[in-house]
């Protein structure tokens, strides 16, 4: 997919993935580019993994960092998932950015590749206060969003917490999708983001009958981020907006 050369990741990178709608597929996928060129590299989360959605061969839970870097000393090839604990057998939770922070100083080069929140596979979400989890050590930070949203009823069906919005009879339109983003960048990006993160929206899901939604979708967000992708992860494409 050349994620790599489209995200322009270098081997100290801190990616932080937020939204909906393929967080954790494009996580694995710039893993799988990080090993195909031996990058060494960590994928994480400062929110919460659902245990369902990877490989337990790939799985590194140790309450203590320090037993996180010996194990990663011993196998740095693998596409190590690290984090502290599991949480009811269901989850995986991550460690602190402080901890992340000191991985950092000891596998040198490092790229870690976090995952800000979950949406329960759902296409996109609204936000609670506490929401997003992005270290300030982000460099770069990757809102996703799955473009079958454009144009569909905001309920729970397609939308996590939807209820957040206050309003289950709009639609979600190009004004609304403007001013969510908006929204989301002011109150969210503006107040963690180190102001030197690049910040890239990547709309996913562009196939087939979705193409248009994500054209229209990619169009509004050049305007709002630092550059703008549409592309499809099941597809295995992707390409900077127009």
């Amino acid at each position: 997919m050349e994620l790599i050369g489209n995200l322009n990741i270098t081997e100290n990178d801190v990616i932080t993935i937020t939204g909906g709608g393929g967080k954790t597929s494009l996580m694995f996928e710039i893993s799988k580019e990080l090993a195909a060129r031996e990058v060494h590299h960590v994928m994480t989360t400062t929110a919460k993994i659902c245990i369902a959605d990877v490989p337990e061969q790939q799985c590194l839970i140790r309450e203590k960092l320090a037993e996180v870097i010996e194990a990663i000393a011993k196998d740095p090839k693998r596409e190590w998932i690290i984090g502290k604990e599991r949480v009811n057998g269901q989850k995986i939770s991550g460690f602190s950015e402080t901890e992340l922070i000191t991985l950092k100083e000891v596998i040198v080069p490092l790229v870690i590749i976090n995952e800000g929140d979950g949406s329960k596979r759902k296409p996109y979400k609204f936000y609670n206060d506490y929401e997003p989890s992005i270290p300030k050590i982000t460099t770069k930070l990757i809102h996703v969003m799955g473009a079958e949203i454009l144009f569909k009823k905001i309920d729970e069906a397609t939308f996590h917490r939807s209820e957040l919005f206050g309003n289950d009879q709009i639609i979600f339109d190009e004004d609304v999708l403007q001013q969510t983003l908006d929204n989301f960048i002011h109150n969210k990006l503006n107040n963690t983001l180190d102001k030197n993160a690049t910040r890239i929206l990547f709309i996913n899901k562009a196939d087939g009958e979705n193409l248009k939604n994500a054209q229209i979708m990619a169009k509004i967000g050049a305007s709002l981020f630092d550059y703008c992708l549409l592309g499809s992860l099941k597809e295995g494409w992707i390409e900077q907006a127009k």
